[in-house]
Protein backbone atom coordinates (compact mmCIF):
# COMPACT_ATOMS: atom_id res chain seq x y z
CA UNK A 1 0.00 0.00 0.00
CA UNK A 2 1.74 3.08 -1.48
CA UNK A 3 0.44 6.51 -3.17
CA UNK A 4 -1.14 3.96 -5.50
CA UNK A 5 -3.68 3.25 -3.08
CA UNK A 6 -4.36 7.33 -2.84
CA UNK A 7 -4.80 7.11 -6.54
CA UNK A 8 -8.67 6.49 -6.04
CA UNK A 9 -9.22 9.20 -4.26
CA UNK A 10 -7.39 12.35 -6.27
CA UNK A 11 -10.60 12.51 -7.71
CA UNK A 12 -12.42 13.75 -4.67
CA UNK A 13 -8.99 15.01 -2.87
CA UNK A 14 -6.03 16.77 -3.75
CA UNK A 15 -2.33 15.89 -2.47
CA UNK A 16 0.44 17.69 -2.02
CA UNK A 17 3.89 15.84 -2.76
CA UNK A 18 5.10 16.08 0.33
CA UNK A 19 1.99 14.47 1.69
CA UNK A 20 2.08 11.41 -0.48
CA UNK A 21 5.42 11.13 1.00
CA UNK A 22 4.09 11.45 4.34
CA UNK A 23 1.69 8.68 3.74
CA UNK A 24 3.81 6.27 2.40
CA UNK A 25 6.13 6.91 5.78
CA UNK A 26 3.07 5.53 7.49
CA UNK A 27 2.97 2.04 9.38
CA UNK A 28 0.50 -0.16 7.24
CA UNK A 29 -2.18 -0.09 9.80
CA UNK A 30 -2.43 3.60 9.97
CA UNK A 31 -2.59 3.68 6.05
CA UNK A 32 -5.53 1.31 5.87
CA UNK A 33 -7.03 3.25 8.33
CA UNK A 34 -6.95 6.70 7.00
CA UNK A 35 -7.74 4.73 3.78
CA UNK A 36 -10.88 2.85 5.49
CA UNK A 37 -12.23 6.59 6.68
CA UNK A 38 -12.15 8.43 3.00
CA UNK A 39 -15.49 6.74 1.69
CA UNK A 40 -17.15 8.54 4.71
CA UNK A 41 -15.06 11.40 4.65
CA UNK A 42 -15.41 12.20 1.21
CA UNK A 43 -19.38 12.53 1.53
CA UNK A 44 -18.51 14.44 4.88
CA UNK A 45 -14.79 16.82 4.80
CA UNK A 46 -15.85 19.61 6.95
CA UNK A 47 -18.16 17.95 9.37
CA UNK A 48 -17.55 14.71 12.46
CA UNK A 49 -19.86 11.99 12.63
CA UNK A 50 -20.14 9.34 15.46
CA UNK A 51 -17.73 7.00 13.19
CA UNK A 52 -15.72 10.13 11.34
CA UNK A 53 -12.65 12.37 13.81
CA UNK A 54 -13.03 15.91 11.84
CA UNK A 55 -12.38 19.53 13.16
CA UNK A 56 -10.83 22.66 12.68
CA UNK A 57 -7.32 23.54 13.99
CA UNK A 58 -7.57 25.75 16.40
CA UNK A 59 -4.43 27.67 15.88
CA UNK A 60 -4.09 27.26 11.99
CA UNK A 61 -7.58 29.21 10.16
CA UNK A 62 -8.83 27.42 7.06
CA UNK A 63 -7.01 24.19 8.29
CA UNK A 64 -8.40 21.14 9.50
CA UNK A 65 -7.74 17.32 10.33
CA UNK A 66 -9.00 14.00 10.38
CA UNK A 67 -7.85 12.18 13.10
CA UNK A 68 -7.44 8.11 12.68
CA UNK A 69 -6.77 5.22 15.65
CA UNK A 70 -3.09 5.40 16.82
CA UNK A 71 -3.15 9.42 17.16
CA UNK A 72 -2.47 10.21 13.43
CA UNK A 73 -3.98 12.95 12.21
CA UNK A 74 -4.27 14.10 8.27
CA UNK A 75 -3.97 17.95 7.83
CA UNK A 76 -6.28 19.57 5.20
CA UNK A 77 -7.62 22.54 3.97
CA UNK A 78 -10.59 23.65 1.59
CA UNK A 79 -8.80 24.14 -2.14
CA UNK A 80 -12.16 24.77 -4.60
CA UNK A 81 -14.05 23.09 -1.84
CA UNK A 82 -12.38 20.13 -2.07
CA UNK A 83 -10.29 18.95 0.69
CA UNK A 84 -6.63 19.54 0.15
CA UNK A 85 -4.39 16.87 1.98
CA UNK A 86 -0.93 18.80 3.15
CA UNK A 87 0.42 16.00 5.80
CA UNK A 88 -0.15 12.94 7.42
CA UNK A 89 1.44 12.55 11.12
CA UNK A 90 1.08 11.85 14.59
CA UNK A 91 -0.10 15.07 16.89
CA UNK A 92 3.23 16.11 18.20
CA UNK A 93 4.85 16.21 14.66
CA UNK A 94 1.78 17.90 12.88
CA UNK A 95 2.15 20.94 16.05
CA UNK A 96 5.69 20.83 15.42
CA UNK A 97 5.57 21.53 11.56
CA UNK A 98 2.76 24.16 11.90
CA UNK A 99 4.76 25.91 14.85
CA UNK A 100 7.77 25.84 12.79
CA UNK A 101 6.12 27.25 9.44
CA UNK A 102 4.02 29.80 11.68
CA UNK A 103 8.48 31.37 12.86
CA UNK A 104 9.03 31.58 9.33
CA UNK A 105 6.21 32.97 8.15
CA UNK A 106 6.81 36.22 11.07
Amino acid sequence: MTTRSLAAWKEQFTFLDEAERDFDALPREIRKAFLDKFPEFSRHPWRATASLDVAPLHDMPGRWRLKVKGGHRAIYRSLQGRPDFEMFETRAQVYARLRRYLESRS
